[in-house]
């Protein structure tokens, strides 16, 4: 069974448009985190309330080596082990699938959005206000540990836009 989600998630990577399989602007000053041949940045989260139970991360993951590589694990301090989600068909209808790793071909770069692929994040001890960072700890099979900072950005609702275009949150377009 757990192949046949990661050939879901799979499959909903190569289907995806080029426009989410793409580098973006790293988040927060450009902030990177490298180990091997791995580059993880734009890592971002959404404010939560004292009920929220789970939180989704989005971030970019850049594989520029000649190998495959494979992100097995993600941890904080203060939630359950991260599980990979992704929308994909199943049986015409469309359904939110977990894959127990991800895997990224050399030269790919993954991109985690809103409506795409996310980490979730389940059992969350805190609660996060905009302006917070935390640590994660990503660890790939070929890469090893990388530990990152996510920033905490405004609660869903507040502030009704993408992350695809460069500006910055004070609404000033940056040049």
């Amino acid at each position: 069974m757990n192949k046949f989600l990661t050939a879901l998630v799979a499959a909903f990577l190569l289907a995806m448009p080029t426009s989410i399989v793409t580098p973006v602007k790293a988040h927060d000053g450009g902030d990177v985190y490298q180990s091997g041949e791995i580059i993880v940045s734009h890592l971002w989260t959404h404010a939560t309330s004292a009920t929220s139970d789970a939180i989704e991360v989005y971030l970019t993951i850049d594989n520029t080596g000649l190998e495959g590589d494979e992100l097995i694990a993600a941890t904080t301090r203060f939630t359950g082990h991260g599980r990979l989600q992704a929308p994909a068909f199943e049986n015409g209808a469309l359904r939110v699938v977990e894959a127990p790793t991800l895997e990224i071909a050399p030269g790919q770069t993954i991109s985690f959005q809103q409506g795409g692929i996310t980490l979730v994040l389940p059992n969350v001890q805190r609660v996060l206000r905009e302006g917070d960072h935390f640590d994660i700890v990503f660890e790939f099979a070929n890469a090893g540990a990388i530990t990152a900072e996510v920033g905490v950005e405004a609660p869903v609702g507040a502030d009704d836009h993408d992350h695809d275009d460069d500006h910055d949150h004070n609404g000033d377009t940056k040049s």
